[in-house]
Formats: C-alpha cells, structure tokens, sequence
C-alpha cells in the first residue's frame, strides 16, 4: 500500500479514535498497510474502516467509498434522484478534481442530505480541500480530517444500506476492495450487474455495475496516473 499517507499507522491513527482493543494491537513501527491487515485479520472491521479512510489520499478515498456505494445501489437503488446526482457529483470530482467540481458535489451533497449515503459521499468531496466558503469570501479550509471520515461513514452506510443483518460481511468486502484501491488496482468498475451470491470482495468489486462510459474511462486515466507517481 505505498500510496497510503502519512508514513506510519500512529500518525494516521491520530486523526481519529480507535476503540480500546485495537488501540492495544498498534505498534510504533507498525505501517498503516500493516497494522490495517492487522486490524481485519483480528475482527476490528469498523478502526480497519476508519483507518484506511484516513490513510488514503482524498481522491483515493472517495473513489473507495464510491466504489462501495457503486456496489451497493446496485443492490438497492437510491430513494431520491437528488442522492443519485449526489454520487454522480462526487465520481465527476474524482475523475477531474477542480474547485467548480469540488463546490458541485457539495451543493448536490446538500441537497440530497448529508445524513443519506450519497450526500455523506459527496461532502466528503467537497471536504477534501479548498475553502468551504463562497467564492470572493475570505477562505474558511476544512480540518484535514474531514474527508476522510465522511468517506469512512460512506463506506459503513454502503455496507448496511441493503442487507443490514449481514453488513459485517459486506464490510469485509468493502475493506478488500479498499486495498486494491490503496495498492493502484480496480481502476475503473465493470458494467456488469452484481450476483445476489457474489462469493468473493474481487468479484464484488469486478462486477459492480459501471458508471458511463465517458465517466469510467477518466476515472481509469486518473487512477491510473495516480498509481504511476501522478496526483493522488
């Protein structure tokens, strides 16, 4: 995972709170690649969650948490069409990060409410960088911490939103796909439908269901680029 940022677990894990048990496993030399196979390998699904959330750089991370949640309307449709813009919002910033992009997915993180799984995605974009207040006004910069929580909470509503007696597994779905991410894979979602009984995290992750095309292709380039060194 050398895309995972800052360069130690403990620095990463000060973002944040871990519960008492996985507090108790972390090491000073521990690596946030080592110490997330740690933590899924023992149980502590929801600090693996929030640790990786963290770790990732923003795009990476919403790009994870828009791959679960992918997944997971393919389940479950969105109730809203506003949640629907929501998502689209937040992949647009992904593939082409920009101030316009970045202020988009928050106005259509509002109005889809930021308590609903897309909203929470597509604040979480708009959090990753950049003033929160209106263009011309003096710049008001989010807590650096921000976008990775609310692509953490995204990733956990993905995991409950269609099947909440199982989400501990789904969860552990989505923490695999999260590590291909961090290590440059999954570049862009196939458009194929997602099987009820989907047996592993690569398949899930394989088979859920594909933005456009248009959409796909420049999230590949920029997934792409980032895993060669470019922006993350």
């Amino acid at each position: 995972m050398a895309l995972l940022t800052p360069p130690t677990a403990a620095d990463t894990c000060r973002l944040f709170k871990l519960t008492p048990p996985a507090a108790a496993l972390l090491r000073p030399d521990h690596t946030p690649a080592g110490f997330f196979d740690r933590l899924v390998a023992d149980g502590h699904l929801a600090d693996a969650r929030r640790l990786l959330a963290h770790a990732l750089p923003p795009q990476r991370a919403v790009w994870w948490a828009a791959l679960c949640l992918h997944h997971s309307r393919g389940r479950k449709p969105f109730a809203t069409p506003a949640e629907d813009a929501a998502f689209d919002a937040a992949a647009r910033w992904c593939a082409a990060p920009s101030d316009a992009a970045r202020r988009a997915a928050g106005d259509a993180g509002w109005a889809a409410k930021p308590t609903t799984a897309a909203g929470t995605l597509a604040m979480a974009a708009f959090l990753s960088g950049g003033s929160m207040s209106l263009p011309g006004l003096p710049a008001v910069l989010p807590k650096p911490h921000l976008c990775g929580r609310l692509a953490g909470v995204a990733v956990y509503l993905a995991s409950v939103r269609f099947d909440p007696a199982h989400y501990k597994r789904h969860l552990r779905d989505y923490l695999a796909i999260g590590r291909d991410v961090a290590r440059g894979l999954l570049l862009t979602p196939v458009p194929d439908p997602v099987p009820v009984d989907a047996p592993t995290p690569a398949d899930a992750a394989a088979t859920a269901p594909g933005l456009d095309p248009a959409l796909a292709e420049r999230l590949a380039a920029f997934l792409k680029a980032a895993a060669q060194g470019g922006q993350a």
